[in-house]
């Protein structure tokens, strides 16, 4: 099906720019709101939805935007974020229609991600559409479009290995633990270290319902600091010794120039563990635990190359999945253009009703003083029916040619032109 679609969609991503280019594009959701009110009103579009996140700055327009009005909305962009990126097209990325579309269903469902298949730009474009939606800012085709959208970005998920697999090291090693120790509710997870590194792999172990956490770290303060947000402990780094009997997995992620973890810190209570295990993760370089550790029975050593080795591993059969997850979306692309050639239908049908409808009225307000009073109503009826008819036969060819592209578009084109319906009908 060939139907048009008055989508466009104007964009910057990790894919086209540099973070300090995408950086000067991004929105704050008060110009969001501002550009949602002002848009529309002034470039004569039925709604907008802007996404504004990191790694990606987009506006899908909806309504017939020519070339150069698209042009003057974009310099008008430029003079709002004060810069000339919106009109560079090195930066850039400007698509309509069918591939508009195609792009917002790869968006949400991950395959556009600089991480492919992160789950977390489909929430993203579900905030980005509720603002537009609560400020009435979008319109059928936009909500259908989100809606489609979801729809394919939910099979994608459940019927493609797209977001399987740990695609990052600091959750690689927390999968890794979940395949040593199947449950760590019960389990004690030690940060060595205070920094974003090891702040992020304590929120994946936290989101797997870790039972403790406790953070050693060389400035006491940032060990508390950090603990706060986890409900841990802290410790100074060199209560390390005296700690390391107690826990189940090590984060280590140090600036440290010299071991932090060695063997003769770890092999006297390794006897005493009962045979129980001791995962060991180091996230530093240069490396903060010293590889014999890993020659120790039920000590379980895994460095930055081991977590790569896993992440590239994942990535390839997330990579391999792109084309599975690409036929689902170009279902649900013809499942929209479907909808839209049905409510286009749906929008002339209603008009030309409403049209015979108003033109029968108005003729018969004009003759109804020389028309007989009596037996009024069988004229009313009279005319309701021929006009039925007429509709009627509207309406038959429309549909029988909704399979047909070419015909239906014309057919469209013929009765809008013939009955030279305006904006308000």
């Amino acid at each position: 099906m060939n139907t048009h679609i008055p989508l466009s969609l104007i964009g910057i991503s990790h894919k086209t720019a540099p973070v300090e280019i995408r950086e000067a594009l991004a929105f704050s959701k008060d110009e969001q709101q501002t550009l949602i009110h002002l848009l529309p009103a002034k470039f004569h579009l039925g709604g907008t939805i802007i996404l504004s996140t990191c790694n990606r700055t987009e506006l899908y327009l909806s309504g017939e935007v020519e070339d150069d009005r698209l042009q003057e909305l974009r310099q008008y962009l430029n003079e709002f974020k004060h810069c000339d990126y919106f009109t560079n097209d090195q930066f850039l990325y400007s698509l309509k229609g069918k591939e508009a579309v195609f792009h917002f269903f790869q968006v949400i469902s991950g395959l556009d991600s600089q991480i492919l298949g992160e789950p977390q730009i489909t929430g993203q474009v579900k905030d980005a559409y509720q603002m537009a939606y609560e400020l009435n800012g979008t319109d059928a085709l936009l909500n259908k479009l989100v809606n489609y959208g979801l729809q394919a970005e939910k099979k994608v998920r459940s019927q493609t290995f797209l977001s399987d697999g740990a695609v990052s090291v600091s959750y690689a090693g927390v999968e890794l633990a979940r395949k040593i120790f199947t449950n760590l509710n019960d389990k004690i997870a030690l940060l060595v270290g205070a920094g974003e590194t090891a702040e992020l792999a304590a929120q994946h172990f936290m989101e797997k319902g870790v039972g403790k956490i406790m953070i050693a770290n060389r400035t006491y303060q940032k060990a508390q600091e950090l603990a706060e947000k986890f409900a841990g402990e802290a410790f100074p780094l060199n209560e390390l010794p005296n700690i390391i009997h107690q826990v189940d997995i090590v984060i280590s992620a140090t600036s440290s120039t010299d071991y932090v973890l060695t063997r003769e810190m770890i092999e006297p209570y390794n006897k005493k563990r009962s045979n129980s295990p001791l995962f060991l993760i180091d996230l530093a370089i240069p490396r903060d635990i010293d590889p014999e550790l890993d020659e120790l029975d039920f000590v379980y050593l895994y460095n930055l190359d081991d977590l790569n080795e896993v992440v590239q591993s994942n990535l390839m059969k997330r990579q391999k999945e792109v084309p599975k997850a690409e036929k689902i979306i170009l279902h649900y692309v013809h499942e929209f253009v479907e909808w839209l050639s049905t409510h286009a239908s749906s929008q002339i049908i209603n008009r030309l009703r409403s049209y015979f409808e108003t033109l029968r009225k108005n003729e018969l307000q004009r003759l109804k003083s020389r028309l007989p009073q009596q037996g009024f109503e069988n004229v009313e009826y009279l005319t309701e029916s021929i006009t039925n008819k007429i509709l009627h036969q509207h309406i038959k060819l429309l549909k029988a040619n909704l399979k047909n592209p070419i015909k239906y578009e014309q057919y469209l084109e013929f009765l809008e032109s013939l009955y030279e319906f305006n904006e308000n009908e």
